[in-house]
């Protein structure tokens, strides 16, 4: 079952892909207001201006919270090319039961380094034990610990942020 949630204050529209989160509370611990996991829906884009929005979404140590601009034209300014601005194109992929069928084409895996965080690989992932195994379900997005301080190994938790990690 697709759990994908997408909630919209007219300027911006926050994209939730809960497969993804790591439970780092830093959304409702930042920004009670509209992220309270206490109520449903657990999002209010009404509780807060959408640069506070953005902010708290931007601390998100994985793409569980990522945004898009409702009307590109209308971005704010230093804000247009934030990290994590979601690429409209991608909807489908989360939403595949309002998406047409791809015809088989297979999708590009994408790897980001991101300096001082994990590697996020975005596309069709199989994890792969010692023994050749599946580790668990496949799965389209995953955050990989390059510290190794990450109680979650190989998935990041965000340590990195507490230790301080830089490289």
């Amino acid at each position: 079952m697709n759990r994908n949630r997408t909630y919209s204050n007219g300027t911006i529209t926050v994209v939730w892909q809960p497969a993804e989160c790591i439970h780092s509370a830093r959304c409702f611990t930042s920004l009670r207001r509209v992220f309270d996991p206490t109520r449903r829906p657990w999002v209010d884009m009404s509780g807060a201006q959408t640069e506070e929005i953005i902010d708290v979404v931007e601390r998100c140590p994985t793409r569980a919270l990522t945004f898009f601009w409702d009307d590109p034209q209308r971005a704010i300014a230093g804000r247009e090319d934030s990290s994590k601005l979601f690429d409209r194109k991608d909807l489908p992929q989360l939403f595949p039961e309002a998406a047409a069928p791809t015809g088989g084409q297979q999708a590009t895996t994408r790897i980001t380094f991101r300096p001082g965080g994990p590697l996020v690989v975005e596309g069709n992932i199989e994890l792969v034990g010692k023994d050749g195994q599946p580790a668990q379900k496949s799965f389209k997005m995953a955050s990989f610990c390059r510290c190794g301080l990450s109680d979650n190994q190989p998935f990041c938790d965000g340590a990195h942020f507490k230790a301080g990690f830089r490289r």
